[in-house]
């Protein structure tokens, strides 16, 4: 393939990309092409819960809506002024799909290896195919230098597996959702009922390495729940999360990290997807102010220093993060808890949530 030119490139088509492009689709400049060898409809379906106080992009296809949860067996709790949804990975990306329709993007089917950027100020981008250049650069692609999560700080691995299950018989309390309950000493469950006969049960554990599926510890949960009830599952789906720092420099000041890649840095994929809707909303109106588009994102000092710390533990022991977890969801009300992991928890209210965690962090090594 002859080098091609673009004015601008989307190095990776997922979430993070498809977002951007929405919202820049009247303001795209003409030639623009996503690389990526799998088209959006083309990925495994999967299911995206999130929280949040606010409108989002993602609302219109929720199939299931909380405004109360629990924490293992402790009483329901209003997460207010929060709402937990669910969404269908294939509902999204097919909006996606219809609103860029008509749109002139160029989907390049090949898998990038490599960004570097030019002495002329473009950028070239080495795929399996060829050589493009372009003048920007979109880049949500954690395998592509340069990669996240950066070497330079800790890193882990959020795994999980997840079961759409169907009861013979109604069990499930439709109005609340379960957030967080120990599985073993490594993970936890949450549960999310679509009514009283049908839910989303899912996994979660954090280490340095990511986890195989496992149904069969999430059906023994169920059932250990509900004896005497039978369950059937009609979909399942597993996969992993990288947990780091974006790196700490891009290829050039339009090299625009996106995604986790831009340094999203959760032990929850629901902050991730809400943060990549506000990011994109945010870098958009950048864009169309003809204003500079910051490179990366970088969290207050506080919460990157808390991050770091849970990173450690992860990497460290991957029961550590379970016991703080548990720890720290206990010692505030819910709504708090949300209110932290969304970094929005005042000053002044994380010294009960410091307390609870201080034991955990000093207890390793």
């Amino acid at each position: 393939m002859a080098v091609r030119e673009y004015d601008a490139v989307f190095v990776g088509g997922g979430l993070a990309a498809l977002m951007l492009l929405q919202e820049l689709r009247k303001a795209l400049p003409d030639r623009v092409a996503v690389v990526d060898p799998y088209l959006p409809q083309e990925r495994s379906p999967v299911h995206w819960s999130y929280w949040s106080h606010e409108p989002t992009p993602y609302d219109r296809f929720a199939v299931g809506a909380w405004r109360k949860a629990r924490i293992a067996d402790m009483p329901p709790e209003s997460i207010a002024p929060f709402a937990l949804r669910l969404v269908r990975s294939k509902d999204v990306f097919a909006h996606a799909d219809e609103l860029l329709g008509s749109t002139p993007i160029e989907w390049l089917r090949v898998r990038a290896r490599s960004i570097a950027g030019l002495a002329n100020g473009l950028y070239e981008i080495i795929t399996d195919a060829g050589t493009l250049r372009a003048h920007w650069v979109f880049d949500s692609a954690t395998n592509v230098s340069s990669v996240f999560p950066s070497a330079q700080g800790p890193h882990a691995v959020e795994s999980g597996t997840g079961i759409h299950v169907e009861a013979d018989k109604p069990v499930f309390d439709a109005a609340t959702a379960t957030l967080f309950d120990p599985l073993d000493e490594r993970s936890f469950a949450y549960l999310l009922p679509l009514n009283p006969a049908e839910a989303l049960l899912e996994s979660a554990a954090f280490g340095p390495v990511a986890m195989e599926e496992d149904q069969t510890t999430l059906l023994r949960y169920l059932r250990a729940r509900h004896p005497g009830v039978g369950f059937s599952v009609t979909h399942a789906e597993s996969g992993y999360i990288p947990l780091g720092f974006a790196p700490r420099r891009t290829m050039g000041p339009r090299h625009i990290l996106l995604g986790t890649k831009r340094g999203l840095v959760k032990p929850s994929a629901g902050y991730g997807i809400v943060r990549i809707a506000e990011e994109s909303r945010h870098l958009a109106r950048l864009r169309r102010e003809g204003r500079p588009l910051p490179p990366s994102r970088q969290s207050a000092l506080r919460w990157r220093l808390l991050d770091i710390s849970f990173l450690q533990l992860a990497a460290h022991d991957p029961r550590l993060p379970l016991t703080l977890l548990h720890r720290v969801m206990g010692a505030i009300p819910l709504a708090q808890s949300l209110r932290f992991i969304d970094e929005e928890l005042p000053p002044q209210q994380l010294l009960p949530l410091i307390r609870s965690a201080l034991p955990v962090v000093f207890s390793k090594p």
